[in-house]
This record gives structure tokens, sequence and C-alpha cells, in this order.
């Protein structure tokens, strides 16, 4: 077993990750924890479009700020909308520092031709980069090798070591030397991004979005908030099945003139491109239930009439250029590349606005645990805006770190926990371990569960369906055959990743049972309106072993 000490560990590959140990470095030993080659996951993924609030003429801070707490249906924790309000500026700053670049105008500013206003913003405050995703993973990787960071990278966490609630290290697989690590630190920034690969294949999330940190931070005493609201984006393929749930887009690309129809051709929405995902998700989500869908369970999106403006073929000029259409000319062909013809769409898991409770100093309930990015909770409320949650990686992973920084070098020494022994042993009895059940086929088992009684339609009778199934396969987890070598073995790593998602799936199903209403993400078919009696926050905690779920209600500041 391989030992090493570090004053901060952070933990995740994207930009949430990196901001914070290149934030951390500057005043404390930093170490930097990725299962997936840094620079990869979810934030490669990105369109790259980041807000950029106070642009337009008119705009001011507290615009966007309503906006926020608007899309977020009013329980977002208000002192994190505050700060990412002021600090939203600081992500494309740091950005560009870190060599990414974003499109400017001819006068080298951010003019009107080249800033974007997503849905659910009351002005245009989203600046984007020509390389998208890939140009800000291989701006990651530069600034981490610039700031000293040790990085270990395709290494699984396994579990957080905590002593008298604070944090004293990570107990992690390392795949390529096929080494157990034990890491020593006083201060962990959890951001490992979120939970999308719950609903595969119904999500455009990375493979590596197992809810790790979720689990992590339950699991070392963290309150968790809010994990019922996971965001399902309203467009992405239904076909062929090789691409099923790949991104198309948000609102937007509705245009100034798409509508939605059902399988006979009848209006479902228009003005799309004004609205929220969660708003026209749940406008999906209605019809579908109705019966109006398609037999691959999605609706069509009708952009032909944008051909006829100006604005409209403006539009798909636009996205044809900056190649957001590519996936529609794979899937459905040239005609619908074109607009010519409608495509087929169902929401797709892309987001989880729940995650780790934490203060303005990005810190959780446990003493020196720390969380950013899609692994921390409360910013967005019941709806993520588009373009904010890459202004969120960078405005709360630099805050994060150097709250971390601060944290470790306040710590006096710090002792490994009694249970320390008993965690190491947990992980070394994967391998070679003698069961029935494969971790694969138990995570394809959840998958089906979260996708077909826990997906954006809810109701009392498929969660309880839900929790019953998770109950099962809890119990079966714990009879796993495994290979027994030591180097890349990928079913170890399964193994570790079935745990994280069992606890991060309950904790969604739980929180969804309490709140009775329908909120943002949150759709419940059994409580189609909005009650302002659930105006608050869901709280799940471990107590004695055993998952708790509060309500709280909303403070606002």
């Amino acid at each position: 077993m391989q030992v090493l000490n570090f004053d901060v560990v952070c933990i995740g590959g994207g930009g949430a990750a990196v901001a914070a140990a290149v934030t951390a470095a500057r005043k404390a030993k930093v170490a930097l924890i990725s299962k997936e080659p840094v620079g990869y996951g979810d934030t490669r993924l990105a369109m790259g479009a980041t807000a950029h609030p106070c642009l337009a003429p008119g705009d001011a801070p507290e615009i966007f700020y309503e906006d926020l707490l608007a899309g977020g249906e009013q329980i977002n924790d208000t002192v994190l909308a505050r700060l990412i309000v002021k600090e939203a500026p600081v992500a494309v700053d740091m950005l560009e520092n870190f060599g990414c670049l974003f499109k400017r105008d001819a006068g080298g500013g951010f003019g009107p031709s080249v800033v974007l206003r997503p849905g659910g913003h009351s002005f245009p405050r989203a600046v984007t980069t020509p390389g998208k995703g890939v140009a800000i993973g291989g701006a990651l990787r530069a600034a981490l090798a610039r700031a000293g960071v040790a990085v270990i990278e395709e290494a699984a966490v396994y579990r957080l070591l905590v002593n008298q609630q604070r944090i004293a290290g990570v107990v992690c697989y390392c795949l390529r030397t096929g080494e157990i690590a034990l890491i020593k630190c006083k201060a962990i920034v959890l951001a490992a991004g979120g939970g999308g690969w719950l609903y595969y294949p119904q999500t455009d999330c990375s493979r590596g979005t197992t809810g790790d940190a979720y689990s992590l931070a339950y699991r070392a005493g963290a309150e968790l908030v809010d994990m019922e609201q996971v965001q399902f984006i309203p467009f992405a393929l239904t076909h062929p099945s090789s691409m099923r749930g790949i991104f198309l887009g948000e609102p937007s690309l509705a245009g100034p003139a798409g509508v939605l129809l059902d399988k006979s051709g009848q209006l479902v929405l228009k003005h799309i491109n004004t609205m929220t995902r969660a708003q026209v998700t749940r406008a999906i989500v209605e019809a579908l239930v109705q019966g109006r869908g398609t037999e691959r369970g999605g609706l069509f999106l009708d952009l032909s009439a944008n051909l006829q403006t100006e604005k409209g073929r403006q539009a798909w000029a636009d996205m044809g250029q900056n190649g957001q259409l590519e996936a529609v000319r794979m899937a459905y062909g040239d005609k619908a590349y074109h607009w010519e013809e409608p495509w087929e769409v169902a929401p797709t898991a892309h987001y989880f606005m729940g995650g780790i409770k934490v203060n303005r100093y990005c810190e959780s309930s446990i003493k020196g645990l720390f969380a950013a990015g899609q692994s921390q909770g409360g910013v967005h409320g019941a709806n993520r805006l588009g373009s904010v949650s890459l202004a969120e990686l960078f405005v709360f992973g630099r805050i994060a770190g150097e709250a971390a920084a601060f944290s470790a070098r306040e710590a006096g020494e710090i002792d490994m926990p009694e249970n320390g022994e008993e965690i190491i042993r947990g992980l070394t009895g994967f391998f070679g371990a003698r069961g029935t059940y494969r971790p694969l086929q138990l995570q394809r088992e959840l998958q089906q569960t979260m996708v077909e009684w826990a997906g954006p339609g809810r109701t009392a009778q498929s969660l309880r369906a839900a929790l019953d199934r998770i109950s099962l396969i809890e119990n079966l987890s714990k009879d796993l055959t495994l290979a027994p070598h030591r180097e890349y073995n990928l079913e170890v790593l399964e193994a570790i990743e079935l745990e994280h998602m069992l606890v991060t799936a309950r904790a969604v199903v739980e929180s969804a049972m309490v709140r009775q209403e329908s909120r943002g993400a949150h759709i419940r078919l059994d409580y189609p309106k909005t009650d302002n009696k659930y105006l608050g926050n869901v709280v799940t905690v471990q107590v004695n072993g055993q998952m708790e779920v509060r309500f709280l209600g909303v403070t606002k500041v």
C-alpha cells in the first residue's frame, strides 16, 4: 500500500477541481486525484458558453440574481447565488489565464455580436469559447502543470477518512499501478462532478458521473441538499440506440419560431426559446404521460418556420457554424440538419442541481471538507440556467481552494480514524471476490430502475418501486464476483462506482418522496402543482448508519 502526505487533496478532473487545486497550491502542498485523465468528464463535453453578466445595456447584478432565483423556483441558496452573481466574470478571467480564449468582436471586446442569451436569462450574458470543452480540457491540464500540483490520474476514491468530525485523508484505488493508496491530508475539495450516469442510456453525461462526490460526502457524515432536483435537458436524440440520450440543445435551440409537436402533429409548445429547461421538459413529460409521444418516447421539434425569417436563418447558420447540428446530421440525416423536417427529441439527464450542502466558503458540515462545481448543491435551486455551470466551476472552485488551503494551514496534527484499517480491508477485499453478481450487471439494473421509476415524471408509486429495487440491489451488491488481478481491474472500479451509485440513487429517490409538489426539475405527476408549503430544501444525512431526510424552510439573505 502506498502512503502519501499532502495538505489539500482535490478530487475530480474538471474545471472546479483544477480551479481549486491551482488556487490552493499557492499556499499549500496539493494533490489532485482524478478517476479519468484531467480535462475529461463533463467539462470536456461542455458547449463552452459561460455566464458573464452586465455586458448588455440595462443588465445589472440584481437582475441576474433575480433570474437565478426565478429559474431555481426560489429554493436557491441565496448566499451562494449572490456569490456567483458577483464573481461570474472571474470564471472567464481564470479560464483565459489558463490559456482558453473566448470569442470576441472586431474591437476585442464582448459586444452584442458575440454574447448569447440562453433560456431563462433576461439579457444576453453568455460568452463562448470556440474550442468548447476540448479547449477547456487542454487549458486545465496546462494550468495544473504550471501550478506544481501533484496529479494522480486514473484513481478511484473509495472512502474519505474522518476523525472526530474532521477530514484526515483519502483511500483510493490506482488503476494504472494496481495499488491501494492512503493519502493523509488536512482538507479535501470534492469536485468530482454529478450523477448523470445513473440514468444511462438516457443521459448526455460522461461515463464517470457516477455520483462519487455525493456518496463520499454522505458516508463521511456531511449533509446533501435537494438531491431530487435532477435536470433533464429537453432536447436529446431518441435514435439510433447507439446515440440515444446525446445532447442536442437547450430551449434556445428552437430559435424564434420552433415548436414542439406530438405524434399526430398537434401543437404541444411554442415560444420555446424564452423558457427554462425545466419548463420545456415538463411540457414534454406531461405530453408523454397523456399518450401523445412517439413509439420511441419522444416528441417532434419542428424548426422549419425559422427558415422564413432572417433571425431564424441566422440562428441556423450560427448553430451550423459552431457544430451544434452535427449530431442531428449523423442521426437523422441532411433534411433534419437543414431544418427541413422535424427532429424526434426527448429529455435526457444532464445535471444535478442538488449536492453537498456548503456555506459561503464551500465548506460542508464536516470540518475540512469542501465542495465545488456540480458536486456542490444549492446554487441553482430547482433548475439551472444555461451557461451558469461553467461560471460556477471556476467561481466556487477558486473559493473552495482558497478556503481549503487556509483550513489545512490552521489544522493541527490529525490522527487516522479507528476505522481506517477496516476501510482499507474493505477495498482490498474486492480483488478476487467470489460471489454471484458482476458489478456492471447490477449497475445496469440500477440504471434501468432510475430511468423507469425516478426520471423526470414521478409518483409515490413509482418512487416506492424504485426504493424497493434499490434495496434489492444493495443486498445483491454484497455478493459480488470480481477478477483478482491488480492493474487496470475495471471490475474493482465498477464495484466502487456501484457503491457510490447506490447511495446517490437512494438520496435522489428518498428526497423525491419528501417533496410532494412539482417544482423545477422535480415533476410529481401525483402532485402537479407547486406548493409553497415546500418552499425550502430537502436535506439528506446519515444517522446511525441510516439515511435520514428532512425538510428545511428556505432562508433569504
